[in-house]
């Protein structure tokens, strides 16, 4: 079956992801994007305490709660009659609960990486410029694949 034909509960390859629409891969751009500016701004107040090796763990088992919460909360909402749209179909906000379940390993697992690659970066070299080169490699990475696509 083309990627293009599946339902959203039935994705079974990272490569499914390329045929989200535009505003799906721009939702979760700027989902990454928004989560490293906010792990700048408060890196520097963990900085030389006693909890600072936590510090980047607590952050990212933050940062993952608010992102599965309301799929949790949404999954609550699914019956034998939901409907699964293809993944050419989908909308951002009305069907973010409705992936197979490895979506979300591999998708917290994305975010969780780009939350301790910035901590990292910006506990090295907390600088306007580090932001700026985090977000652009961020932005590359995320959006790419409609970067990407073929017309």
């Amino acid at each position: 079956m083309h990627s293009s034909a599946k339902k959203l509960n039935e994705m079974n390859r990272l490569a499914d992801m390329g045929h989200f629409p535009v505003l799906v891969n721009a939702g979760a751009t700027v989902n990454v994007l928004l989560t490293i500016s906010v792990t700048y701004l408060i890196e520097p107040h963990f900085f030389g305490r006693a909890a600072m090796g936590h510090a980047p763990v607590a952050w990212v088992a933050l940062v993952l709660l608010l992102n599965l919460l309301p799929v949790i909360l949404l999954r609550l909402t699914i019956t034998p009659q939901t409907e699964y749209p293809t993944l050419a179909e989908m909308d951002f906000v009305r069907d973010q609960h409705k992936f197979a379940d490895w979506v979300y390993v591999a998708a917290s697992a994305n975010m969780a990486f780009w939350v301790l690659m910035s901590w990292a970066v910006f506990s090295v070299v907390h600088t306007p410029l580090a932001l700026g080169a985090a977000l652009l490699v961020a932005f590359l990475a995320t959006f790419s694949p409609v970067l990407l696509r073929r017309r």
